[in-house]
């Protein structure tokens, strides 16, 4: 062979090196030049090299570094090696050595780009287990809130009865606005307060009062009702006659619920809540309690009212406490957790970033004038092509990192001026790995102005519809987005054409575990519902099993 012969190799975009018998350098080609110049010294240039994995098929283990190897192997021989010529400059290559003829030919890959772009898959992942982690801590502070606010609404019933007692001293007023509140609690039908006089029971108080006609009328009960009612328990029961000598039939059977009224060892009467709902919540015993203890307090003795005052103060103290405590766990210790850990992660990302960025900006000025001297013009358009890929490919890592940090902005615990639009393409950015060369995205925007609101929140919502959507779609498919303002109402509409949703289901699609994913929490559109609710504003779909779904989202400005 002659050093013509080898011309073929500068047509390689792979670093060549050949060496004869004597390990002696005969030939480099183009791309070799470029990664590691003309070099003079081959000693100093191989410890530039240094193992970072290799896989060996050699009898020869006494040189010292992975070219070293590639030369001294009598096989094949392929490793993965890092390259560092000075303190700043770190590359990876993967080293590769085999025989052509007499000559032993290494070949040297830069696979930098590779390694630093798994690092950033690695460290996006985290981010999203973390964002993930979060979400869970978030149902579970939704949830804690959601029964805060339960205890809020007995606490307020409590409240306004005890209130009634403390400015009348009238136990017909009393009664009646005891009455009231039980009926708009249960939505019931009808409410009695049923006294006690001689062991019988006569009806005293009934509300709504268009059935005040049976005011004063016995009310009889069969023996096992009346010996529970001794137990001082409460006991519901379904029923189609209001009481046995009631001339009241309804046509299907309602709970009726008996709550003593007593005071120490004396039964005074009886309240009885006839309703049309199927469920009862056993937790709402405590608060049928305490409103019988209370109104027997106001029978009894009216003097009883200041310590019962006195209680519902410490309560109501207690739970706005509470309250505020949830809140401020939900507004500011996740996501101020979630901000510090993506502003870490962003600055651990964008200081390599800028290194490859500076690098990548070299490069590009040296084969600007490399472009005057190199006469392979193929191969010079070939690198400039992969030097503007890895252009694309750091901006769209700097992207990523820009929209994270935007994503987890501490703007939950005040409303926020923003154009949804914009914040629609912040949360598709964040989705990209999920529509990329998979699902079309169409953005029907319209000219909408920006809305007081909790972008966070809104966002989360816009995430939770998308990722649904994207998962619905099994091969390729279309997203359409559309946004619109009427009537000082801000519509966003997001369609799919995925699989649809089973009919069996479409009731249910807003509570809380419904799912059509094998691994899923069904939480996601309950907590979107929510969000959508504390805007004010409302949250539905249309879908058609196998052609797609819609969801609306409605806002007022």
């Amino acid at each position: 062979m002659t050093g013509d012969d080898f011309t073929l190799y500068n047509n390689f975009y792979t670093a060549i090196l050949l060496l004869d018998s004597n390990r002696k350098i005969v030939f480099k080609n183009i791309a070799f030049v470029k990664n590691f110049g003309n070099i003079k010294n081959f000693e100093r240039f191989s410890n530039y090299f240094s193992f970072d994995i290799c896989v060996l098929d050699s009898d020869n283990l006494l040189a010292s570094n992975p070219v070293n190897f590639a030369i001294h192997s009598k096989e094949s021989f392929t490793a993965i090696a890092s390259y560092q010529k000075t303190k700043e400059q770190l590359s990876y290559f993967q080293i590769t050595s085999f025989m052509d003829g007499e000559y032993k030919v290494l070949a040297f890959k830069n696979i930098t780009n590779d390694i630093l772009y798994e690092e950033t898959e690695k460290k996006y992942a985290f981010i999203r287990q973390q964002y993930l982690n979060l979400a869970e801590e978030n149902r579970q502070y939704a949830a804690l809130q959601q029964k805060a606010q339960t205890q809020a609404l007995k606490l307020a019933l409590m409240h306004r009865v005890t209130n009634v007692i403390r400015e009348s001293m009238d136990i017909d007023k009393i009664i009646n606005s005891t009455l009231k509140e039980l009926f708009n609690l249960f939505g019931a039908i009808k409410v009695y307060y049923v006294q006690l006089k001689d062991n019988e029971f006569y009806i005293n108080s009934v509300y709504p009062e268009k059935f005040a006609s049976i005011v004063g009328e016995k009310a009889e009960f069969a023996p096992e009702t009346k010996n529970f009612i001794k137990t001082k328990s409460i006991r519901v029961t379904p029923c189609i006659k209001e009481y046995l000598n009631s001339e009241v039939n309804y046509p299907s059977p309602v709970n009726r619920i008996i709550v003593p009224v007593y005071r120490m060892h004396e039964i005074l009467g009886i309240l009885i809540i006839y309703t049309a709902q199927k469920y009862y919540d056993e937790s709402q015993n405590d608060v049928l309690q305490s409103i019988a203890a209370q109104l027997a307090s106001a029978i009894v003795q009216a003097s009883l009212f200041f310590e019962v005052k006195q209680k519902n103060e410490t309560l109501e103290k207690t739970l706005n406490e509470l309250k505020e405590t949830q809140l401020q766990l939900i507004n500011s210790e996740k996501m101020a957790s979630l901000g510090q850990l993506v502003a870490g992660v962003a600055h651990e990302i964008n200081t390599p970033l800028g290194s490859i960025n500076a690098n990548n900006d070299i490069l590009n000025k040296m084969l600007a004038k490399l472009s005057q001297s190199c006469d392979n013009k193929m191969i010079l358009e070939n690198i400039q092509n992969i030097n503007k890929i890895d252009k694309e490919a750091i901006k769209r890592i700097s992207g990523i990192v820009q929209s994270l940090k935007r994503f987890v902005r501490l703007d939950e615990a005040d409303l926020q001026s923003a154009d949804i639009n914009n914040e629609l393409d912040l949360t598709l950015e964040l989705i990209k790995h999920e529509t990329k060369n998979k699902i079309e995205i169409v953005k029907n925007y319209g000219d909408i102005p920006s809305i007081k609101c909790y972008p966070n929140m809104l966002n989360q919502v816009f995430m939770n519809i998308l990722i649904n959507a994207c998962q619905s779609i099994k091969d390729k498919g279309t997203i359409t987005i559309t946004t619109e303002f009427q009537n000082n109402m801000l519509y966003v509409k997001i369609k799919d054409t995925g699989s649809g949703v089973d009919d069996s289901i479409k009731d249910k699609m807003f509570s809380a575990g419904t799912t059509t994913k094998k691994i899923g929490t069904g939480l996601g559109l309950a907590i979107s519902q929510k969000i959508v609710q504390k805007h004010n504003g409302k949250i539905s779909f249309e879908s058609q099993k196998g052609k797609g779904t819609e969801f609306t989202i409605e806002i007022p400005a």
